[in-house]
């Protein structure tokens, strides 16, 4: 039974990105010095390194599969062990040096590059039915990708999504109400309707019951409410209610004291 498609993509994929960062860290080595080498010769470079990876994974007596294959449990059923097989092998690395050095034109598409990419095109469009030859080099040696072990089946729990999910939705909701509450409105409104049960109602003290500290040039409203703070948060009450005894504040003035 061939492996399952979307393993094998994900094996193809980490081939490549491997023998870029292979590349990336050889790269680096010259980067100081004979960097014109590496850049003339970066087809060739590339070439080396691949089959020299290949020597010691796919084409060794000790393993039957390429590095992703190795990191997702995949290898090629039967084993590359005939001289034709890794003939075909070899030359697929020998048909990407040539096709990227000499036949890719990246300011057009030719006639040649177009035919060849219409035949990846169709070959994937086979895979993605069948479910085995991700590319022509396994198509022509008829090796097929199979599970070091058999696949178990999963049981999706979506338990964490359900908690990210409540927890994101709180969050948007309390970050779009948080901004239209003030501190102060919040405070008024839980010891007007609380008070007695939960919120203490407030007293008239030195402390000014607004920031809470002590009060500096105290103000107090012009109409019925009496209670005086701290000048900046008396201004900050006006067309407000005070937080002591719930009455509008429409305008305020100095607090006179009595002389007594």
């Amino acid at each position: 039974m061939s492996a399952l498609r979307t393993p094998q993509i994900d094996a193809n994929h980490l081939d490549e990105d491997f023998q870029s960062y292979n590349w990336e860290i050889f790269s680096s080595l010259f980067r100081h010095s004979y960097s014109h080498l590496i850049h003339s010769l970066k087809h060739e470079f590339q070439l080396f390194l691949r089959l020299l990876t290949s020597y010691n994974t796919l084409l060794s007596s000790r393993s039957s599969a390429t590095i992703g294959q190795q990191l997702l449990q995949l290898k090629y059923s039967p084993s590359i062990q005939t001289r034709w097989q890794k003939f075909l092998y070899l030359s697929s690395f020998v048909f990407s040096y040539l096709y990227e050095k000499f036949l890719v034109d990246y300011r057009r598409l030719l006639p040649f590059q177009f035919i060849y990419k219409a035949f990846l095109l169709i070959n994937f469009l086979f895979f993605l039915h069948h479910g085995t030859y991700i590319n022509l080099f396994e198509r022509f040696t008829r090796l097929t990708t199979v599970h070091n072990y058999p696949p178990a089946l999963r049981v999706l729990d979506y338990s964490y999504m359900k908690r990210e999910l409540i927890w994101h939705t709180l969050n948007e909701t309390l970050g779009t109400i948080i901004p239209f509450i003030s501190s102060l409105k919040a405070r008024t409104f839980m010891r007007k309707h609380l008070s007695g049960t939960i919120m203490k109602r407030l007293e008239q003290t030195n402390i000014c019951s607004v920031c809470e500290q002590s009060i500096v040039m105290p103000h107090e409203s012009m109409g019925e409410c009496k209670h005086y703070f701290c000048y900046v948060c008396a201004y900050s009450l006006i067309q407000q209610s005070c937080p002591i005894c719930f009455k509008k504040i429409n305008n305020i003035k100095p607090k006179e004291f009595s002389s007594e």
